[in-house]
């Protein structure tokens, strides 16, 4: 499956395969390896919603900080760039902040362009950072204030490489260390106080 905010990017590169064909095969065959390449960015898996709160995103842990309740993940082109709600929540506010585009495995991302979205849950208040990289230049959000998600539920799609940063709540106890890889969804982050999402 092809995630909402992918899909014209793929579909217009298959309908250049076919355009071009008839006069480069050449031509039609890089369409068709970007059609490929676009497909396999887009990807919108199935997933089996794991045990305590879970990770936001696909990738691989850039930072963890236990006095912040911070978790860090980065996405390469490779990984899924589909964003899932880490707890069953509601949302409270979301902010969608124009900014640079600095490397989002750098240290220059403070005036990144993001998403920042506030959460209330049982467990406490948390809040999810989306942050674009070099190459991502967009983020599509599929969530708005008021709305309410079950753990795992989709929040947006980050075109291309970029970063998630969770804010957890103090009843959280981090799991993941730095270098961990995680699945949006599916991986557990940090055990709560008190049990599991109802």
């Amino acid at each position: 499956m092809i995630a909402k905010g992918g899909r014209a990017f793929v579909g217009l590169s298959a309908l250049a395969i076919a355009v071009s064909f008839p006069f480069s095969l050449a031509a039609s065959l890089a369409f068709a390896a970007l059609t490929v390449f676009l497909a396999s960015v887009f990807r919108d898996p199935g997933r089996t919603v794991g045990r305590g709160i879970v990770s936001p995103a696909d990738g691989r842990v850039r930072e963890v900080d236990d006095g912040r309740g911070l978790v860090s993940v980065y996405l390469a082109l490779r990984n899924v760039h589909v964003t899932r709600s880490p707890w069953n929540c509601k949302i409270d506010d979301v902010k969608l902040l124009r900014g640079k585009h600095a490397p989002a495995f750098s240290k220059k991302t403070l005036g990144n362009e993001r998403a920042e979205m506030t959460l209330s849950s049982d467990a406490g208040p948390m809040t999810v950072v989306e942050i674009t990289g070099a190459i991502a230049r967009r983020i599509v959000l599929y969530v708005q204030p008021g709305q309410t998600l079950e753990k795992g539920q989709k929040l947006g799609l980050i075109r291309f490489g970029s970063r998630v940063d969770v804010f957890l709540p103090a009843t959280a106890t981090i799991e993941v260390a730095k270098g961990d890889r995680v699945r949006a969804g599916v991986t557990t982050i940090a055990e709560v106080k008190g049990g599991e999402a109802e």
